[in-house]
């Protein structure tokens, strides 16, 4: 018996092409007409201001000096005899510093009063013995030429004396000079010798700081100096407080290190300065280049180091997401300036750009 298969296969065969069908009719998405539209999302948006111009903050580092910083030194040359005052010390205007070993000097002032002692005696000799003669010239038993003799050598007598008299003087200001006092309240910041030092006049022995008033001293650049003409006061950060200052000069050349003007600035007194200490002056510079100011959680990186930012567009009574190239001219911790496709009062997205896609639907709405 011979059976006829071609019916059967022939059904098998519709069978598995319906089969096939099903399966990949189920794995089609559903049709966009079959379920129900999306709300749109809701975002949070800031209109876009452009301006002619963008301010740049800088901030400059200088330090603290004062404006009456002085190295005190003997006028003479000596041995240091002793150093009263120590680093750190507060001094009064006057009070002994140091003194250097006048033991030559001492010498010197009693050899010379022994000397115009000597010189004294002699004139009394003198003026007693031309008293005499005088007399004896008035009774014609004396020449004119002795009693001459005695007046002449009563001048020799009386110049060697004044020549003496100086001598001394100037050995009690040589020891006066010995004692380095102080010229003006202050604290001692560093002491260069010690005891038993020989020095050469002029060579600083301590350096004294006022205890109070200050300067600091900024550089720079010369592009920014004019936006400093005019300014009355300015703040200054000194030990992390802010202090009103003056301008009170400016070097004439540039710093050949750093390529900076330095500025001297008048702080008011204050408390506790330390001599060298940093401050810091900030300066804002205007550069003439239209931009918008956006916050920096606005931008997103975008292809070949460009950033991004998403915009909020009109479209079809509602609003979609567009993607727009910018360019980042100058940021903070904060907020950026950009240029770039964007324009005037555009509706830009700066809060939760990580589940927003460019063509999405949004609901604009301002941060609360």
């Amino acid at each position: 018996m011979q059976f006829n298969y071609g019916p059967i296969v022939t059904v098998m065969a519709r069978s598995l092409t319906v089969l096939m069908l099903l399966v990949l009719t189920g794995c089609q998405p559903a049709e966009t007409a079959s379920s129900p539209d999306k709300a749109p999302y809701p975002v949070v948006t800031e209109a876009l201001h452009t301006q002619p111009d963008y301010p740049i903050s800088h901030r400059f580092v200088g330090r603290l000096y004062s404006s009456t910083t002085s190295q005190v030194g003997f006028e003479l040359a000596g041995v240091v005899d002793a150093i009263s005052v120590d680093t750190g010390e507060l001094v009064k205007q006057g009070q002994e510093l140091a003194r250097l070993d006048d033991a030559l000097l001492r010498s010197e002032a009693e050899q010379l009063t022994a000397n115009l002692a000597q010189i004294e005696a002699q004139q009394s000799l003198v003026d007693t013995t031309l008293q005499r003669q005088r007399t004896l010239e008035s009774q014609g038993y004396q020449s004119q030429q002795q009693i001459d003799e005695l007046l002449s050598q009563q001048n020799e007598l009386a110049a060697l004396a004044q020549q003496l008299q100086a001598s001394l003087s100037a050995n009690t200001i040589r020891r006066q000079k010995s004692k380095l006092t102080a010229p003006f309240d202050g604290i001692v910041s560093q002491r260069q010798l010690a005891p038993g030092q020989v020095v050469s006049p002029g060579q600083p022995v301590l350096t004294l700081v006022p205890d109070a008033q200050g300067e600091a001293r900024i550089g720079v650049p010369v592009r920014l100096l004019s936006r400093l003409e005019g300014q009355p006061q300015f703040t200054i950060e000194v030990q992390g407080q802010p202090q009103q200052a003056t301008l009170v000069g400016r070097s004439a050349e540039v710093n050949p290190v750093t390529r900076t003007v330095e500025l001297r600035f008048a702080l008011p007194p204050m408390d506790n300065l330390v001599n060298g200490d940093l401050v810091y002056l900030q300066v804002e510079e205007r550069v003439a280049q239209p931009a918008a100011k956006v916050p920096v959680s606005a931008l997103t990186s975008g292809l070949r180091g460009r950033w991004n930012l998403m915009v909020a567009a009109p479209a079809d009574g509602g609003y979609v997401l567009e993607r727009r190239d910018v360019t980042i001219l100058h940021s903070d911790d904060q907020y950026a300036f950009v240029s770039g496709a964007i324009a005037d009062n555009e509706q830009v997205v700066v809060m939760g750009l990580q589940s927003l896609v460019s063509g999405q639907a949004v609901t604009p709405g301002a941060k609360e």
